[in-house]
């Protein structure tokens, strides 16, 4: 990933700070606002994004050693997220998709247990949340599209759909936010017994002080941690128990992220049988006392 620009996305540039500071960021790629600029003077995604999503998912394919939506019995399947780049002002953007290859997943073997059907439920829930989340008229844009034919076809629906709800922001004098798209490979905190989800910071935003603060949940995707009840939430500190090489790997991340920025940090992660994943990594704020 490349150096962070001053016109690059905070959210992208966070990844890319992450990953130079030998952190795990999920395996992807970023699609430029360039995109967006075309959908808003032809009214419809480039000719040539087809063609780069199509390459680049293969490269991944063969970099990974996995296929697109391939349920094995000892590896999560390779399935992709896609989400909008950070806002810059009080901008509602559309929700990110998860899951996004899982259509073309039917017919091929699963997994014994209910894992495809967890992935399955956290599908249909992020996709009724993606679209009441978007503009009317970007909800309505095509909608009768049928059965995805492939993994891109997909991609481009949902892809379709933010730009036009870009395009109605636009119309209605809301400029302030970033046009970037991020499609990252899915990393699963429900895979196991060792998995999990959190938000933490690097140090207590109500003080300042340095400690552990944040809140996470074993076995639950991220989807979940804004719906479940506050006190059934594990407090950081607990996850030195659950999993300590996690624990140790994110508090080891959070002293590299300080000294980087010299500032407090927001985090966002995936833990995927003890294996660290940082999700997001943006600014931090608190007020001293």
């Amino acid at each position: 990933m490349r150096l962070p620009g001053s016109d690059m996305d905070e959210k992208i540039k966070g990844l890319s700070v992450a990953t130079q500071l030998g952190a795990r960021v999920p395996t992807g790629l970023i699609i430029l606002p360039e995109a967006y600029r075309v959908f808003a003077k032809e009214g419809a995604v480039p000719q040539g994004l087809r063609a780069a999503l199509t390459s680049h998912l293969s490269d991944l394919e063969r970099r990974i050693g996995q296929n697109i939506g391939r349920f094995e019995s000892d590896k999560p399947p390779l399935l992709f997220s896609l989400r909008c780049g950070d806002k810059n002002g009080d901008v509602r953007l559309p929700e990110s998709m998860v899951n996004i290859g899982l259509a073309q997943a039917e017919g091929q073997a699963k997994r014994p247990d209910a894992f495809a059907d967890l992935l399955q439920e956290e599908y249909a829930m992020q996709a009724r949340q993606f679209q009441g989340s978007v503009l009317a008229g970007a909800a309505a844009r095509n909608s009768s599209h049928g059965p995805f034919g492939s993994v891109v076809d997909e991609l481009l629906y949902y892809i379709e759909r933010i730009y036009a709800h870009f395009q109605e922001l636009e119309q209605a004098g809301q400029e302030h936010f970033n046009r970037w798209l991020i499609v990252q490979q899915m990393v699963y905190a429900h895979w196991n017994a060792h998995s999990c989800s959190g938000r933490a910071y690097t140090r207590n935003p109500r003080t300042g002080q340095a400690g552990d603060f944040g809140k996470y949940l074993m076995r639950q995707s991220g989807a979940y941690l804004n719906l479940t009840p506050i006190e059934r939430k594990k407090d950081l500190r607990e996850l030195w128990d659950d999993i300590p090489e996690a624990y140790d790997q994110l508090k080891a991340f959070f002293v590299e992220l300080e000294s980087y920025y010299r500032t407090p940090r927001y985090v966002e992660f995936v833990v995927e049988d003890r294996k660290l994943y940082i999700l997001q990594n943006t600014r931090g704020s608190y007020t001293a006392r």
